[in-house]
């Protein structure tokens, strides 16, 4: 009687045991070693534009089919670096952004968009000042091969929801408004 209770457990530990290195197998598919790899097995066709990787969190820009913009932002767990979802938008296909036209939105907390002339403008959401990234830093072929000359990326990332901000186009120098839009 005592060696079949035994048995019935080491039977339910090994049940257990199989369900464990299974899950964690099917886990791993779908985890990478870094964050390129993780939004690279999504769709590999994407000109990448990182923003920032702190911790455990990665946020990445993106062109999709040289006329969408995107964003991702991609998470590390226990198994590795997994991409959340993909959004993305249509680009002006001019290319203009002398003004805050066709800004995207991902999640309810993220809000970006291109504007011309970055390094003499600021884009602020209700009154804080967004980053921005000169997609110079991208390879001289590829700013060119998209269209991207003389345009920065501008983003504003927040814990809360961004239903009711104002976003503001901005001149450096003297603060004067250019453009303000409400979300």
């Amino acid at each position: 009687m005592k060696n079949s209770s035994i048995l019935k457990y080491v039977v339910l530990l090994m049940v257990v045991i199989t369900l464990i290195v299974t899950w964690a197998y099917v886990e791993d598919q779908d985890y990478y070693s870094d964050p390129v790899k993780a939004i690279e097995a999504i769709d590999k066709e994407l000109l990448l534009i990182p923003a920032y990787q702190l911790g455990d969190k990665s946020l990445y820009f993106f062109i999709k089919d040289k006329n969408n913009l995107g964003a991702t932002i991609v998470r590390k767990g226990i198994f590795g670096w997994k991409s959340g979802m993909l959004t993305w938008g249509p680009l002006d296909s001019k290319r203009e952004y002398e003004m805050l036209e066709g800004f995207h939105g991902h999640g309810e907390g993220l809000v970006y968009g291109l504007i011309r002339n970055g390094d003499e403008r600021v884009v602020t959401v209700d009154d804080q000042e967004a980053q921005v990234l000169n997609l110079a830093m991208l390879p001289p072929s590829l700013v060119k091969k998209y269209n991207l000359e003389g345009l920065y990326l501008w983003y504003f990332e927040s814990d809360n929801n961004l239903n009711h901000e104002q976003v503001k186009l901005l001149r450096k120098n003297t603060q004067e408004i250019i453009q303000s839009i409400d979300l």
